[in-house]
This record gives structure tokens, C-alpha cells and sequence, in this order.
């Protein structure tokens, strides 16, 4: 079996990314019973002219933990999302639209947070990087620099860079 690969390109247009969020928030927020949710486009398919994988990385912030447990695998699995693996990142939960079962290969992660969480902020934190020219140029390198790297050696290394980003976005507050 083929493990998942990581397939960085140039984001030159995000029209096409912007629609299938749009897309999606629909879908989710006709769930039953779905809890008041807020939705914001993260990572690198919300901007352009930065590296990055072709996929829509979407933050959905609940107001109460608990109300992610209405995110249940069968209601997503309904509409085509399946829980996959966290990294270790503690208070959050991910969902993935599966586009390859054999590579496990995905187009959209749903990051569910609660708000006001320290891990919530650090993704809000984290968009500044596509505001600051420095911090761009310092993401797409290290894009550039890890392309080669297995899923799992990228995804270890991701959350390196990201904990380095939040420190550099922090001391510049």
C-alpha cells in the first residue's frame, strides 16, 4: 500500500480553494442539530503566491468542547469527512475528506477548536505569517526545504516550524 505523500506547489490562485470552503461550510452547517460554529479559510490555500499543499485546511471554532462531540463520525462520515489522526495536538479535533483510501490522500481538513483556547489562538496567530513578507518568505522556504520529506518526517517537522513561528509572531507583538 502507498503511504500519502506531500505534494507542495506554488498557490497561485485560490479562487478555486476559496469555493470549496465556501462549499463546505454550506454542507456542515446543514447538518441536524449542528452547534453555532464559525469558520475561517487557514493555511496555505487562503492566500496566494506562497508554497504549499493543495488543500483546504478549514478552522471550525465551537463555542464549548463538548459541542464537538456533535461533529460525530457518522453525521461527517455522511457527508464524506472521516477523523483522522491529531499529531498529538491536544484540544484538537480533525476530520479529512478522504479523496484516496489507499493513500489515505485528503482535499479538506476540518481543525475543530473551542474558542478563546490557547490552541485556538495560536491558529489565529499562525495566519500573520501570510501578512508579515519576512515571515512568508521564511514559511515558503521551509516548504521548499521539507517537500522531499515522508508525511510523517514532514508533519513532525511542520510542527517544529510552527512553534518557531508563533515564538517570532509573539516577540514582535
Amino acid at each position: 500500500m502507498d503511504k500519502r505523500t506531500v505534494k507542495i506547489e506554488e498557490i497561485k490562485d485560490n479562487e478555486v480553494f476559496v469555493n470549496i470552503f465556501l462549499e463546505e461550510i454550506k454542507k456542515i452547517q446543514e447538518i441536524p442539530k449542528m452547534p453555532k460554529c464559525e469558520f475561517l479559510h487557514i493555511g496555505a490555500t487562503s492566500t496566494t503566491q506562497v508554497l504549499g499543499e493543495e488543500i483546504v485546511d478549514m478552522l471550525v471554532v465551537v463555542e464549548n468542547l463538548h459541542e464537538i462531540t456533535t461533529f460525530d463520525e457518522k453525521r461527517l462520515n455522511n457527508i464524506g469527512y472521516h477523523r483522522i489522526a491529531h499529531n498529538g495536538i491536544k484540544g484538537v479535533i480533525k476530520y479529512a475528506r478522504i479523496i484516496d483510501y489507499l493513500t489515505m490522500s485528503y482535499d479538506v481538513v476540518l481543525n475543530v477548536v473551542q474558542r478563546d483556547t490557547e490552541i485556538h489562538k495560536d491558529f489565529i496567530k499562525v495566519r500573520e505569517v501570510f501578512n508579515n513578507e519576512d515571515l512568508k518568505n521564511d514559511y515558503n522556504s521551509f516548504k521548499k526545504n521539507n517537500r522531499e520529506l515522508s508525511f510523517k518526517d514532514y508533519s513532525v517537522q511542520k510542527v517544529i516550524f510552527i512553534n518557531e513561528m508563533l515564538k517570532r509572531i509573539e516577540n514582535n507583538d
